[in-house]
């Protein structure tokens, strides 16, 4: 009889997360469970399914589902097409540190838990804290808060595991002549990230290229001209100025200076994979054009138009580049009937927050613009049906907004992920 015990003992022992005290041959809940905690490709299947958080805990059941959970195939089938469940905002530029985030869910039923308020797991040595540049697929690109570029380091973290890598800074003597850096990253295609570094060579750009699968820096092409007026920086003002779509990097010519890009018949893309720069035409614009929004949004490269006329136009780039189209128009009176405070000041009473699309199909269309207007609120417009709806109220004291005027920040997706730094 002993050695039977001992018998059992030693098999349940093997099961990871079978209770050792339970009989396995009286129960066939036991047994499913065996045939499942024995079968990889099932547990796979059932781990597909489970929400990120708690596969965050499972890590720690044993070394073989920590395995599983880590490896990079099945991080790819987990989140197959990354989307962004909500937009966070980058604080007031008046604090001196430590800059926290406001969430704000897409949706008006979903009362989603907030991820984080400020990135305490990144520990700067200048001692400001990080702020956020960039969201890319589940990635953040960090930087030190309120610090000169040649002390300035640059962090690639993941905010749903809490883990940071530390970019390795570039030559010196090039530090002070950074213009930008932006983040690369497609997880169908590839676990590895690349930062695109833009700095200045006298009149003329360098481009430099780090990749998280060489550890390294390196010059990518000669130096280069640029349009007059583009911008490099992911700037938390005015929804940035470098948009990732399509494989590329996006540069804007002007959003810093009024919201509206500037007449110049082109602005310049950057073909990551290819490290080839490419000319992008800017669309016709009429003269009572009062500034833009540019995005990407499930495979959408948009540009919102805001008039004077009270009208917003939503263009579309095509994916063959060939040009621009028209793809909504909207009348902003709907909102202001909903909202009155827009009608008293129609300059500064709302600001595009982002574009996003939803559905396949013209008949599916599910998508919206998320606008922040006057008093602190943000709204959601729906293009099928022109409905409008309140999101979300900031508290009172949270200064993302002026009293007399909106602060026109950018918004930026958060999307759960257990990709690897």
């Amino acid at each position: 009889m002993m050695k039977m015990r001992t018998k059992r003992s030693r098999k349940t022992k093997q099961i990871s997360g079978v209770s050792s005290h339970l009989d396995l041959k009286s129960s066939p809940a036991i047994e499913s469970a065996v045939e499942v905690a024995s079968n990889d490709d099932l547990l796979i299947q059932i781990l597909l399914h489970v929400p990120i958080k708690t596969l965050m805990g499972l890590k720690c059941v044993s070394k073989h589902w920590l395995s599983l959970i880590t490896d990079p195939h099945f991080i790819r089938l987990r989140n197959p097409v990354p989307s962004a469940s909500s937009l966070f905002f980058i604080s007031s530029s008046r604090k001196r540190k430590n800059p926290d985030y406001q969430f704000i869910p897409l949706d008006v039923s979903d009362k989603c838990a907030i991820p984080f308020k400020v990135l305490d797991f990144i520990h700067d040595p200048l001692g400001s804290g990080t702020s956020v540049l960039q969201s890319c697929n589940g990635l953040l690109l960090c930087a030190s808060f309120r610090a000169h570029e040649s002390n300035r380091r640059y962090y690639i973290c993941n905010p749903t595991t809490k883990q940071f890598a530390i970019l390795p800074q570039i030559k010196s003597q090039n530090l002070k002549n950074v213009c930008g850096m932006s983040l690369a990253f497609d997880p169908l295609r590839s676990p590895y990230y690349k930062v695109v570094c833009v700095r200045r060579v006298g009149d003329l750009f360098q481009i430099e290229i780090y990749s998280s699968e060489t550890l390294f820096w390196r010059v990518s092409g000669r130096p280069f001209t640029v349009p007059k007026y583009t911008e490099f920086q992911n700037c938390v003002y005015w929804n940035g100025s470098v948009h990732w779509w399509n494989g590329s990097f996006h540069w804007s010519n002007g959003v810093m200076y009024g919201g509206h890009w500037r007449d110049e018949p082109y602005t310049l893309y950057f073909k990551v994979e290819e490290e080839s720069l490419e000319q992008l035409p800017t669309p016709q614009k009429p003269n009572y054009t009062v500034g833009n929004y540019v995005g990407e949004s499930e495979g959408h490269l948009n540009l919102v138009e805001l008039r004077w006329d009270c009208l917003l136009n939503v263009y579309e780039m095509a994916r063959d580049y060939s040009g621009w189209f028209i793809k909504y128009q909207v009348d902003i009176s709907a909102i202001s009937n909903k909202f009155p405070i827009i009608r008293e000041n129609k300059t500064h009473a709302y600001h595009v927050i982002s574009l996003v699309r939803r559905g396949k199909t013209e008949d599916e269309d599910g998508s919206f613009l998320v606008l922040e207007i006057a008093g602190g609120k943000t709204v959601r417009y729906n293009f099928a049906d022109k409905s409008v709806e309140q999101l979300w109220e900031f508290a009172p004291g949270y200064k993302f907004y002026d009293d007399d005027r909106i602060r026109q920040l950018c918004g930026l997706p958060y999307i759960e992920s257990l990709c690897c730094v």
